[in-house]
């Protein structure tokens, strides 16, 4: 839903690319059990791709990406990724002004660069879920490189005096079966999101409130930025900018914000 122009063109080029694709082995001129195995393999090949690279999607149902369902009352989760990073004081000081939860899935090595800074978060009543201990894709990572992902992060945040909910998201989402044997060992659940805003392209902040806010269905989970992956001086402000109105905009909807760590 908060997808750019370009995003909503590849999707669509790529589905008429798949269509294209299985008409020309379904009209082959081969016999029907090779057009079979042909039309198997190519299932089986984007149900591959696609549950590495499409964050919500896994076949076995064990990704959280949108909040259970409340009767009687419109919930939504606000999440950020990245940080901590020197502009996260900011979004701090507007969650505060706004009275709202939110959850921070953090990358280690910014945590160890702003202590401060998580700790805050975590005094806030904020969740601290992990994000790895750097922004490395996972989606062919051995399983003893995600493990030191995960404890990586688990370790600073520990040592920090912050106990972090037992909540991971991968950086940009990108998963493998990997993943979720390293998750299961810490006992950590995995979580994507069911609304992306691309605040990282930084438009203009009515374009970001437009995005968040449109269409806006109950248990939604949005993905925010307070960082940009290893940038020590990121670049936030348009989000900065459209997180009060976004806010404003849900809460005016009758939305109330929950942590995803409490769903």
């Amino acid at each position: 839903m908060g997808a750019p122009l370009r995003n909503w063109i590849f999707r669509v080029a790529l589905s008429l690319a798949v269509a294209a694709a299985v008409a020309a082995i379904v009209t082959a001129p081969a016999s029907l059990w090779l057009r079979l195995a042909l039309l198997a393999a190519s299932l089986a090949a984007g149900l591959v791709l696609a549950f590495r690279l499409m964050p919500a999607f896994d076949p076995l149902g064990r990704i959280r990406w949108h909040l259970p369902a409340s009767s009687g009352v419109r919930r939504c989760a606000l999440t950020f990724d990245d940080g901590p990073s020197p502009a996260t004081e900011a979004v701090l000081d507007i969650l505060a002004a706004e009275g709202v939860p939110a959850t921070f899935f953090v990358l280690g090595a910014n945590a160890e660069r702003h202590p401060r800074i998580v700790q805050r978060a975590r005094d806030d009543g904020h969740a601290v879920g992990l994000h790895g201990m750097t922004h490395a894709k996972l989606t062919g990572a051995a399983a003893d490189a995600i493990e030191q992902q995960v404890s990586g992060v688990t370790d600073v945040l520990e040592r920090l005096g912050v106990t972090p909910s037992r909540i991971y998201r991968t950086p940009h989402g990108y998963k493998s079966s990997r993943v979720f044997e390293v998750a299961a060992r810490h006992g950590l659940t995995l979580w994507a999101w069911s609304r992306g805003v691309w605040d990282t392209d930084r438009p203009e902040p009515a374009v970001l409130v437009r995005r968040a806010t449109r269409l806006a269905r109950s248990g939604m989970v949005l993905l925010l930025h307070d960082g940009r992956g290893h940038e020590m001086q990121p670049d936030i402000q348009p989000m900065l900018a459209a997180l009060p109105a976004i806010i404003r905009e849900l809460k005016q909807r009758g939305f109330t914000f929950v942590r995803v760590g409490d769903a």
